[in-house]
């Protein structure tokens, strides 16, 4: 099978995924298996409290409601990185765009989870350290999803090069990259899950998939040099790589940090979309 063939076939599998991801359906059937997801594992909770579950189903399940919000966040998330993956032959900044989109997601997570923590009788002294966790957290999602709206309003799309079979086979290559990173990530959730499943310890599934964007993205960034060496081009698509490494550093970064390193890699991004769109602007008034 030839290259061309090779990248119809790969465009083929990819249009058909997105279409399908994309349709109303299955974002209604996504949204009501959070919905159910959330209430039976509150069910289960319940249940394993009362020790209505057998011994081998109970020693999967906490005795806390707050892992519910946990599921259905850590489901909310998964189909959120899917996303990411499928925006990518679109755009490189959309892509990034929906990076921090699961960042602040992530944040906010990682609130919530604070309140299982709390215990009645509620007392400052007890739960004062946690509240500072859940402010930090919930400010940093907040400052970083101003900052997705302030991206999306300075923005300025420019071709990366002028030939449109050009424009097609780098979409082409970035829809067979998208297909690859799918892969991965399915391997990484069976894994994770039978690690679970089998009481061994597990790793951080998001930290190391931001691990395999961070690669990913220098790809396209190299694979962007066939179509153009415009030193412009080139430096924002590598920012947009750092940024990536710096919002996986915040994924292991411990709390305060981590909302920090996110507020910051905005900021830096915000910086650089305003750079190069002014430089876009100017272009195309020569």
């Amino acid at each position: 099978m030839n290259t061309i063939k090779f990248l119809k076939l790969s465009n083929f599998l990819f249009d058909n995924l997105e279409k399908y991801w994309e349709s109303r359906f299955n974002l209604r059937w996504l949204g009501t298996i959070i919905v159910v997801s959330f209430l039976v594992s509150l069910a289960m909770v319940e249940l394993n409290n009362y020790n209505f579950l057998p011994n081998g189903i109970s020693k999967y399940f906490s005795d806390n409601h707050f892992i519910a919000v946990e599921i259905a966040f850590i489901l909310l998330l998964f189909f959120e990185v899917i996303g990411l993956v499928l925006v990518l032959p679109k755009s490189f900044a959309g892509s990034l765009i929906k990076q921090f989109e699961i960042i602040s997601l992530i944040l906010l997570r990682n609130a919530f989870k604070e309140f299982k923590y709390f215990e009645e009788p509620i007392i400052w002294d007890n739960i004062s350290e946690n509240v500072y966790h859940m402010v930090s957290d919930a400010f940093g999602a907040v400052l970083i999803f101003g900052g997705i709206l302030i991206i999306k309003s300075l923005q300025k799309h420019r071709d990366i090069t002028k030939s449109d079979i050009e424009k097609t086979n780098f979409i082409s290559f970035k829809k067979l990259i998208s297909l690859g990173l799918l892969v991965i990530f399915t391997y990484l959730a069976v894994l994770d899950i039978k690690l679970f499943l089998n009481h061994e310890f597990t790793f951080k599934f998001f930290a190391t998939f931001y691990t395999v964007l961070v690669f990913t993205d220098i790809l396209v960034v190299l694979v962007a040099l066939r179509y153009s060496f415009s030193y412009v081009v080139l430096f924002r698509n590598s920012g947009f790589a750092i940024a990536t490494i710096l919002l996986r550093i915040a994924l292991t970064a411990p709390v305060y940090y981590n909302a920090a390193l996110g507020i910051l890699t905005i900021l830096f991004v915000m910086l650089l979309t305003y750079i190069y769109s002014r430089y876009s602007i100017n272009c195309e008034n020569e």
